[in-house]
C-alpha cells in the first residue's frame, strides 16, 4: 500500500498534485535532490513525492505545531504502539454509536486530555489523531493558549485506527528528517541541490475567512513578506523552490497582494476546491497560487480549440503561426480593427485568468502590424511573456477577393434588370 495522508487537513493539497507534478522543475525527474518542506501539515504531497520519485533519497520537513511534529515523529518510531491505543479509542467511541450525548461528553474528554499535555508521546500523538477524526470538518485550531478547540464533529463511525496506512506512512518516514520550529530552520538541514515545497497558511480572501490559525501565532502579511524574503535567499543560493497560496486577486481583483511582492518570479493561477466552510454556498472551485522561482513562463500556447478554429477558418486569407516573438509585433491605430483605449481592468482580468482560460489568438497583417487584439496584447506583455500566437491576416488577397465578389454582385444584378 502506498502511504497517504494520516489526517484531515484544512488546506490539504491532495487535489492540487497534478499541477504541483506538471510546476516541478524538470532536473527533479533525474538528479538526486533533497526534498525540503517547511509547513508539512498533512504530508499529502510529501508522501506523494516520496512514493513517486525515488531520485529523492532525503527529505526534511517541518513544522512550527509541535503536536503535528510528534504524531510525525511517533509513527516513524513506534507505530505499534500508537495504533494499540488508537484502536481502544476506536472501539469505545463507536459503543456511544446510539448515545449522542455520551458520545460527546466521551469526545470533550478526550479533548481535555489532549490540552492537558500530560500524557505519553505515543498517547498524545493517538489523541491527536482522535481529534482530528472526530472534529466538526477535521480542522485543527487552536487558541491563544495553544488549546484545540473544535467541536465535535457528525461522523458516525471514522476510522480512527487505520493500521494499513500508519505503517506505510512509518515505512516511507524512514527517509525523513523530522524538524519542529521555524521554517528557516529547515535550511540549515538542506543538502545541494534541494527543492522546497512551501505551503504556509495561506491568506485569507476575506476577514471572515482565516485558515492560518494552526498554532498560537498567526501568519499574517508581515510573516508572509517574510517567507518572500527567505525564498528570495534559497533563490541566490542555488536551491529550487515551489509555493503556493490563496489567489486573493482571483477574489479582488484590486488586492495585488502577491503579485506585488512576487513579481520577480513565475506566478500561475490553478483551479482548487475549498470543501471547509460552514456555509456550503461558499465552497466550491476557485483559483490558487502557484509560484516557483525556476522555468519562467515566456509563451503560453493557444488552447487546441482556438487553434483548430483559426488554422481552417477562411483560407488562405488566414494563417495560424504560433510562438510569434512580441517585439516583433508593429502597432498603428490606423489599422485596427477596432480601436478603443485601453482598459487597465479589463488588461488585468486577462492577465489573471491567462493559464485557466486559455485565449483567443491575436490579429496582424502581413507585415505585422496588429489589426485585431490590443487588450490581449497588453495582457501578454504583463505577464512577461516573449511570444504569442497570432493569425497572420492577408488584407490585400481578402480585399481584392471581396472587390470581386462586389464587382461580380454588380454584374448580376445589371443581368437581371436587363431581363
Amino acid at each position: 500500500m502506498q502511504a497517504k495522508p494520516f489526517l484531515k487537513w484544512a488546506g490539504g493539497k491532495s487535489q492540487l498534485i497534478n499541477d504541483i507534478k506538471d510546476a516541478l522543475p524538470k532536473e527533479f525527474t533525474s538528479q538526486k535532490f533533497t526534498y525540503v518542506e517547511p509547513f508539512v501539515g498533512s504530508g499529502a504531497i510529501l508522501f506523494w513525492i516520496l512514493e513517486n520519485f525515488p531520485n529523492v533519497e532525503r527529505a526534511v520537513i517541518n513544522d512550527i505545531n509541535a503536536d503535528l511534529t510528534n504524531t510525525y515523529k511517533v509513527i516513524a518510531d513506534n507505530p505499534e504502539k500508537l495504533l494499540a491505543i488508537l484502536e481502544k479509542f476506536q472501539k469505545l467511541y463507536y459503543t456511544f454509536e446510539n448515545d449522542a450525548e455520551g458520545r460527546k461528553v466521551y469526545y470533550m474528554e478526550q479533548r481535555s486530555l489532549f490540552n492537558s499535555r500530560s500524557t505519553n508521546i505515543e498517547t498524545q500523538a493517538a489523541l491527536f489523531i482522535f481529534l482530528n477524526r472526530t472534529c466538526f470538518n477535521g480542522l485543527f485550531r487552536v487558541n491563544k493558549s495553544n488549546g484545540f478547540n473544535v467541536p465535535m464533529g457528525s461522523y458516525i463511525n471514522p476510522t480512527i485506527c487505520d493500521t494499513e496506512n500508519i505503517m506505510a506512512v512509518s515505512k516511507v518516514l524512514q527517509r525523513v528528517e523530522i524538524l519542529t520550529g521555524d521554517y528557516k530552520e529547515t535550511l540549515q538541514h538542506a543538502e545541494h541541490p534541494a527543492l522546497f515545497y512551501f505551503d504556509p497558511p495561506y491568506k485569507p480572501l476575506s476577514k471572515t475567512s482565516s485558515f492560518n490559525s494552526y498554532a498560537k501565532d498567526e501568519f499574517g502579511d508581515n510573516e508572509q513578506i517574510q517567507l518572500r524574503d527567505f525564498c528570495k535567499m534559497l533563490n541566490e543560493q542555488g536551491h529550487y523552490w515551489l509555493l503556493s497560496n490563496s489567489d486573493v486577486k482571483g477574489k479582488d481583483m484590486t488586492d495585488t497582494f502577491f503579485d506585488d511582492i512576487y513579481q520577480e518570479f513565475n506566478i500561475n493561477r490553478v483551479w482548487a476546491r475549498r470543501n471547509i466552510n460552514a456555509n456550503a454556498d461558499k465552497r466550491g472551485k476557485l483559483t490558487e497560487l502557484l509560484i516557483t522561482n525556476y522555468d519562467k513562463k515566456n509563451y503560453i500556447p493557444v488552447l487546441e480549440l482556438n487553434k483548430t478554429l483559426f488554422t481552417n477558418f477562411d483560407k488562405p486569407y488566414w494563417v495560424f503561426m504560433e510562438k510569434f516573438p512580441i517585439e516583433n509585433i508593429k502597432f498603428d491605430t490606423n489599422k485596427l480593427s477596432f480601436h478603443n483605449d485601453i482598459s487597465e481592468a479589463a488588461v488585468e482580468t486577462i492577465a489573471t485568468n491567462f493559464d485557466l482560460l486559455g485565449w483567443i489568438p491575436i490579429t496582424l497583417d502581413k507585415e505585422h502590424i496588429l489589426l485585431d487584439g490590443q487588450h490581449r496584447l497588453a495582457a501578454a506583455k504583463k505577464l512577461g511573456l516573449k511570444y504569442i500566437d497570432v493569425v497572420i491576416q492577408d488584407t490585400e488577397l481578402l480585399t481584392s477577393e471581396q472587390h470581386e465578389k462586389k464587382t461580380l454582385k454588380k454584374r448580376k444584378s445589371s443581368i437581371l434588370k436587363e431581363l
